[in-house]
C-alpha cells in the first residue's frame, strides 16, 4: 500500500461526516452511550532525560507534546475508563494509587479503570513528575467523568503496511537485533517473528456527528523518534495527522499492541507513520460499523506471576551481540537479583462493548506473535491486545526467542518474568475475552 492511498482530502472527510450524521439523529436512544473525554498535558518545561535509552540523553527541544488523556463510557449502571499515558512505563504501584485515586473522585470502581502507558522513548519517566503522575491521571479520568453526554460508538478494522518490522533476525542460529548489524546487511537475514499491520479503531461520535474521541491500538514500539525532542513519538505524529484532516482536535488515545520484538522501520521516512497510519485511521472512521446497543462488561483479573526459572548473567552473548553494553547488563543483572521476588501482581483487565468488541490487557511488553495468536483466537470480530497495561513487567518472548537469545530475554531489569509467561497470558487472555462474549 502505498502512503498516497492513505491521505484523504478535507472535503471527502466532510461528506462522510454528513452521510455518518444521518444515522445518528436517526438512531433510537439505545444505540447510545454516555460518554467523555479529558486530557491532561505533561510535556515538561525545563530540559529532562530521556527514556527508554542505556545511555543518557537529554532532551534540547519539544516535538509533541505529552498528555494523559481518559475516555470515560457509563452504560446501564456500568461506568468505566480507558487511560493512555504518554510514557515509557508505569508500574504496578502507582497504578493501585491512581486508581484508587479515580475511584474516589469520580466513584468510578477501580478495577474497573485501565491505564496504559505508550511506550515512548522520548520523555521522562513517571519518577520526573511530582507525584509520580497519580494527580494527572486522576484529573484527566475526573474532566472525562464531567463531560458525559450521549454518544454513538463504532468500530473500524485497518491496515498499516511498510513502517514496522519485527526487530529480531537470525543469523547463524542467534538472534540479533536488527541495529546491532551493518545496514546493508539487515535485511538479509530472516525475522524472527512476524509484525502485526492489523488494528481496530474505536469511534466515539457525538450526536452533532462530530468525533469526539478515537481509540486505536497497534503493534509497534513508540521508537520513531531518532533526535533530542520530547516526543509522544509516532503517536504524537498520528494525533496531528487525524486532527489536520478532520478539520477539529479529536483526542486519539493510543493503546500499545504487542509489540516487544517490533519497532519502526527506520530505513523509510519518519513522517511515513502520520500519512499511513494516520491515513488509515481516517479511512476507517469512513467507513464506521456502529455498535447497536453498546452495553458495557469488565472482567479483571489479579494473580502471581512467577519468576525467572535459575536466573543466569549471559556475558558470552552479551559480548558477542553487545559489547559496549556488558557492564550495562552485569549491573542489571545485579540489581535485578537483589531485589528478585518469587512472584509478582499481575493484572489483567477484559473490557467488552457491545457484542463484537473487545479489549484484553497486560502489563508487558509482549511479543508480537502472541499478540496475534490472541486475536486470531478472540470470539469477538474487533479485539484490542493492550500491553504496557496496569504495571509495567518488561519483556515476555516466545519460546522462540528464548532459544534465539538477545536482549529481550537476558535476565535483568527487563525481563523477568518466568519463560512460561507468554503461554499463561495467552490462555489468561483467552478465557476473559470467552468469558466476556458468554456475558453478552
Amino acid at each position: 500500500m502505498s502512503s498516497s492511498t492513505n491521505i484523504v482530502s478535507p472535503k471527502l472527510i466532510l461528506t462522510l461526516a454528513a452521510l455518518l450524521l444521518a444515522p445518528l439523529e436517526a438512531a433510537p436512544s439505545n444505540d447510545y452511550t454516555n460518554a467523555g473525554v479529558g486530557s491532561v498535558d505533561i510535556t515538561p518545561t525545563e530540559s529532562v532525560m530521556l527514556a527508554g535509552s542505556p545511555s543518557q540523553l537529554k532532551s534540547s527541544s519539544v516535538s509533541t507534546r505529552l498528555y494523559v488523556r481518559a475516555l470515560v463510557l457509563s452504560a446501564a449502571g456500568q461506568k468505566l475508563a480507558v487511560v493512555t499515558l504518554d510514557t515509557l512505563k508505569y508500574p504496578v504501584q502507582h497504578v493501585l494509587q491512581a486508581r484508587q485515586q479515580i475511584e474516589k473522585i469520580t466513584g468510578i470502581p477501580a478495577r474497573n479503570v485501565i491505564i496504559c502507558a505508550s511506550h515512548t522513548h522520548r520523555g521522562p519517566l513517571w519518577s520526573y513528575y511530582k507525584d509520580q503522575l497519580v494527580t494527572p491521571i486522576a484529573e484527566a479520568v475526573a474532566i472525562a467523568a464531567r463531560d458525559l453526554t450521549p454518544c454513538k460508538l463504532g468500530t473500524a478494522k485497518g491496515k498499516a503496511e511498510g513502517v514496522s518490522e519485527c526487530r529480531r533476525v537470525i543469523k547463524n542460529g542467534k538472534a540479533w537485533n536488527r541495529w546491532q548489524l551493518d545496514p546493508s546487511k539487515r535485511d538479509k537475514y530472516p525475522a524472527e517473528g512476524p509484525a502485526d499491520a492489523e488494528f481496530d479503531v474505536l469511534a466515539v461520535i457525538g450526536k452533532d456527528g462530530r468525533y469526539k474521541a478515537v481509540v486505536y491500538n497497534f503493534a509497534c514500539h513508540a521508537a520513531n523518534t531518532r533526535d533530542l525532542a520530547v516526543s509522544a513519538d509516532y503517536p504524537g505524529d498520528v494525533q496531528q495527522y487525524v486532527q489536520k484532516h478532520l478539520g477539529y482536535e479529536v483526542p486519539a488515545l493510543f493503546l500499545a499492541g504487542a509489540c516487544g520484538d517490533v519497532n519502526p522501520v527506520y530505513s523509510v521516512s519518519k513522517d511515513l507513520f502520520g500519512e499511513k497510519l494516520g491515513g488509515e485511521i481516517i479511512r476507517c472512521l469512513g467507513q464506521l460499523e456502529p455498535i447497536a446497543k453498546p452495553s458495557l462488561s469488565i472482567e479483571h483479573r489479579e494473580m502471581q506471576m512467577l519468576a525467572r526459572e535459575h536466573p543466569e548473567l549471559k556475558e558470552s552473548e552479551i559480548a558477542r551481540n553487545w559489547p559496549k553494553q556488558l557492564e550495562h547488563y552485569k549491573k542489571t543483572f545485579n540489581d535485578m537479583k537483589k531485589r528478585e521476588k518469587p512472584s509478582y501482581p499481575f493484572f489483567f483487565t477484559g473490557i467488552r462493548i457491545g457484542d463484537d468488541f473487545a479489549i484484553v490487557t497486560n502489563p508487558d511488553e509482549l511479543f508480537c506473535g502472541i499478540g496475534m495468536s490472541i486475536k486470531k483466537q478472540s470470539p469477538f470480530k474487533h479485539t484490542m491486545v493492550a500491553e504496557q497495561t496496569n504495571g509495567a513487567h518488561g519483556y515476555v518472548p516466545t519460546a522462540k526467542a528464548f532459544e534465539g537469545g538477545s536482549y529481550e530475554t537476558w535476565f535483568g531489569e527487563h525481563s523477568y518474568l518466568t519463560t512460561q509467561a507468554g503461554k499463561i497470558i495467552e490462555k489468561e487472555s483467552l478465557d476473559i475475552l470467552n468469558r466476556l462474549k458468554r456475558a453478552e
